[in-house]
């Protein structure tokens, strides 16, 4: 990432600044963050892949522990009561904190329980096996296989070439972050090598499919794109992978207003932002406030954020 002078300002043309439909903090992180203030438990992992949330939560004085730390270890310590990140967390070791005597408060997304969970089930029940189509090393992914017995986690083609060739019907679902193109794309693959009849039901979450088409729709419409979110957050990497596909080059990723270079703005006339699920309204609104300091001049705030010219408390609100 580019260094700037603390002082910089581009004094450039007006500016407009859109903010992506459906942008920032979803219902399950809202309702994740709610549950670990509120029980002030440790926190089995960060809860959220957002720097900030983390730090805040931390300062707060919320024990977070490593996702998979040895259980035994927890009892150990004297820990009782822990909190489930949205991500969730595997079946077993969700059993092995009962055996040890160690309740959770469950912060798993909704999403995961029924439209990930239950579908795994459901499809096990009726005698299909699963081909999980995201990331094998992330928290959700982990644990979403964990709830079936003939889950197969593909993330890309070599690992489709891998598959066993007996799997019988089969079914494909995916991570809730992944992007649309990828798992298509996937689909198809697999499609051609093996598995004509292969069935694909879309698993990514609402809040998710909303976001990445707000990006990809605003991406077509403007000369710069700024995705504010966790850089080792999946859903936030996936935006800007989407609007990178329409702005090679001029696509950004930031997890902190002050890492924004100024040069990003020249000659930008309408610059689109958008938000990770779990990229909090503050966070969003520390960027605007300081690229209205890059910038210097006359800005306007589209997408239902109220219009200013240098005012310091703009609303950021994404409604329509």
């Amino acid at each position: 990432m580019s260094s700037h002078p603390q002082d910089s300002s581009t004094q450039g043309p007006a500016l407009e600044v859109i903010v992506a439909r459906s942008a920032g903090i979803c219902f399950g992180v809202r309702s994740a963050i709610e549950v670990a203030s509120r029980e002030r438990q440790p926190i089995l992992g960060p809860l959220v892949h957002n720097p900030k949330v983390v730090d805040d939560l931390a300062r707060a004085g919320i024990p977070i522990l490593e996702r998979y730390e040895e259980l035994d270890l927890l009892a150990a310590r004297g820990v009782r009561q822990v909190v489930i990140t949205p991500h969730g967390y595997p079946r077993e070791l969700k059993e092995q904190l009962r055996s040890r005597g160690i309740g959770y408060h469950d912060a798993t997304c909704p999403v995961l329980l029924d439209g990930v969970y239950g579908k795994i089930r459901r499809f096990e029940e009726s005698g299909r096996s699963i081909i999980l189509m995201g990331d094998p090393a992330h928290a959700e992914v982990i644990a979403s296989r964990s709830y079936g017995r003939r889950v197969h986690v593909v993330h890309s083609e070599t690992d489709a070439d891998r598959l066993p060739r007996d799997l019988g019907r089969v079914v494909a679902i995916c991570q809730t972050t992944i992007t649309l193109e990828k798992f298509s794309r996937l689909v198809e693959y697999i499609r051609a090598n093996g598995y004509p009849g292969l069935e694909s039901v879309d698993t990514r979450c609402k809040p998710v499919k909303d976001q990445q088409e707000g990006v990809e729709e605003l991406a077509r419409s403007v000369d710069a794109m700024l995705v504010v979110g966790g850089l080792d957050s999946s859903n936030s990497r996936s935006l800007a992978r989407i609007a990178g596909r329409h702005l090679p080059g001029r696509t950004y990723h930031v997890d902190d207003a002050d890492r924004i270079d100024p040069g990003w703005l020249v000659g930008v006339r309408r610059l689109g932002i958008g938000a990770g699920t779990s990229t909090p309204r503050s966070q969003l609104q520390a960027v605007m406030d300081h690229i209205r300091r890059l910038h210097g001049g006359v800005m306007t705030f589209g997408n239902g954020l109220a219009s200013s010219s240098g005012s310091s408390d703009v609303e950021v609100s994404t409604e329509h």
